[in-house]
Order: structure tokens, then C-alpha cells, then sequence
């Protein structure tokens, strides 16, 4: 029954908190502080995620539109352009363009993988274990508070050096060492992650960078080529 009621009070406690009739009297602002932060990036890296994959899948879609384009550029007017030089060009322009397509296909592949997959990955590693840290010192607090309001209302209704005080008084002291214990491990895994995150976004954007002005290199001095050859045309 004892258990049954301490239990009930921590439902209790949970159920306030998330109302907002009430926040944690145990922890500090600092660790309120790293919880909003991971609340944070998590939203964040989910909505990287998200939104990267989307872009991906519609740029190669858009590629493979591309690529279709430039199959019609190269075959339109085989049946009534005479004029061999408009037909050139057109079969010119229409090559380059699917070579433009493929790079943008490569490209896009790659950005996937230095980018979009590494975001992926360090949301179901290193941000689950930082959640997952969280989860068990929310587990511990909301038993410590549960106990210090318990405490908090016993010294209202009791003289402080009875029995009933000093008992909810030592079992506050008992939790408050798991507490600070998973306290501790909370902070560093968040100290972990932040680390991690920082080294690991400047490379990832770099070889994404990377990635992008390749193809756009590219992408230039294909359409310069083309550039250069039509102007040598006479219509």
C-alpha cells in the first residue's frame, strides 16, 4: 500500500508538470537548461532529416525530368529540320544537358551521404542516448520531488524533529544521491553530444560543400562549351 501511494504521487507529480501546474523544485536551471536544449535539437535534427530526404527524392525526380527533357531536345526536328546546324544544336544542346542531369544525379547521391545519412545516424545514436539519459534522471527527479513536496507538507503539519520529518528527511537524502549520480551522467552525455554535434556538422557541411561546387563546376563548363559552340552557329 505504501508503495501503491508513493507511486500514485509521482503520477501525480509527472501529470502537474505537464499541465504546468508545476515544475521540478529539484533540478537546477542549469539542468533545465540542457533539457530544453536537447528538446531542441532533436526537433531540429528531425526536421533536417525530414525535410533533406524530401529535397533529395525531389531533386532526383527533377533529375530524371532532366534527363527526359534533353532525350526530346536531341531527337526534336529529326523528321523536318533541315537546316543541319539548327539540328546540331539542338542534338548539342540536348547531350549537355543530360551530361548537367547526370552530374546533378551523382551529386545528389553523394550529398545524401555526407550529409542527410550522418544527420539520420547521429539522431538514433548519439541524440537517442542523450535522451535516454534524460528519461532515467527524469525517472529519479520526479521521485525526488515527489519526496521533497511530501517533506515540504510534513514540516507545515509536524515539529521538525519528529519522527514523521526526520524519516521523509533521510529518504529525501537517499534519493537525492541517485539523483545527483544521474544528474552527473546526464550532464556529461549532454556535454558528449554537443561535442560530437559540432564536429560532426563542420564536416559534414564541408564535404557537402564540397559536393556542390564540384557539380557546379562542372555544371558551368559544360553549358560554356555549348555556349561557345553555338555561337559559332548561323541559323
Amino acid at each position: 500500500m505504501k508503495n501503491f501511494t508513493k507511486k500514485l504521487a509521482e503520477v501525480k507529480q509527472q501529470t502537474m508538470e505537464k499541465m504546468g501546474k508545476t515544475e521540478s523544485h529539484a533540478d537546477n536551471d542549469a539542468t533545465k537548461e540542457q533539457k530544453e536544449k536537447l528538446r531542441a535539437i532533436k526537433t531540429e535534427y528531425a526536421q533536417i532529416y525530414s525535410v533533406g530526404k524530401l529535397y533529395a527524392q525531389e531533386t532526383e525526380k527533377s533529375t530524371q525530368q532532366g534527363s527526359q527533357f534533353a532525350d526530346a531536345l536531341a531527337q526534336f526536328g529529326t523528321g523536318f529540320v533541315s537546316n543541319e546546324q539548327v539540328s546540331e544544336a539542338l542534338k548539342n544542346v540536348g547531350v549537355q544537358l543530360k551530361s548537367v542531369e547526370q552530374a546533378r544525379q551523382s551529386c545528389n547521391v553523394n550529398s545524401v551521404q555526407s550529409l542527410i545519412n550522418p544527420v539520420g545516424k547521429f539522431q538514433d545514436t548519439e541524440i537517442k542516448k542523450a535522451r535516454d539519459s534524460k528519461h532515467k534522471q527524469d525517472q529519479i527527479r520526479i521521485r525526488y520531488d515527489t519526496a521533497l513536496e511530501k517533506l515540504q507538507e510534513s514540516r507545515k503539519k509536524n515539529d521538525a524533529n519528529s519522527l514523521k520529518v526526520k524519516g521523509l528527511e533521510n529518504e529525501c537524502n537517499e534519493i537525492k544521491v541517485e539523483y545527483d549520480a544521474v544528474t552527473t551522467e546526464f550532464t556529461q552525455t549532454m556535454d558528449h553530444l554537443n561535442q560530437e554535434m559540432n564536429k560532426q556538422l563542420v564536416e559534414e557541411l564541408r564535404e557537402y560543400t564540397l559536393q556542390q561546387l564540384a557539380f557546379y563546376k562542372q555544371a558551368a563548363a559544360l553549358w560554356e562549351e555549348t555556349s561557345d559552340l553555338l555561337s559559332s552557329f548561323q541559323a
